[in-house]
């Protein structure tokens, strides 16, 4: 499974239209086993979840969203997951800590 922080620089942005790069997390039985950085593909509407569905992403993290935005994503097959804060790698850290293995599952 693969988590998308929408971030700016190594820190989760505070709103996903704002993000300037996303670092990339790759789950292995529950653990962060490699991280990525890309730059954001702009701000298109769907290029984000179209870019973000393409390389396997299957969680997104960020501060807000835009509900236009959040439904892209979902119709990209991508759970979004609000109200990140701090360095991206945490928030990742933390979310893998507070979801279920029957939610980690699913997701695959």
């Amino acid at each position: 499974m693969r988590i998308a922080v929408a971030s700016e620089g190594l820190d989760v942005s505070s709103h996903f239209g704002c993000c300037t790069n996303f670092n990339f997390y790759q789950v292995e039985n529950g653990e962060l086993v490699d991280s990525r950085n890309l730059p954001s593909q702009g701000h298109l509407c769907g290029s984000q979840a179209n870019f973000l569905r393409q390389i396997e992403v299957k969680v997104l993290l960020c501060g807000t969203i835009s509900e236009k935005d959040a439904e892209s994503m979902k119709a990209a097959g991508i759970t979004v997951v609000q109200g990140a804060h701090g360095r991206a790698i945490t928030a990742a850290d933390n979310y893998l800590k507070q979801a279920s293995a029957e939610e980690l599952a699913v997701l695959g």
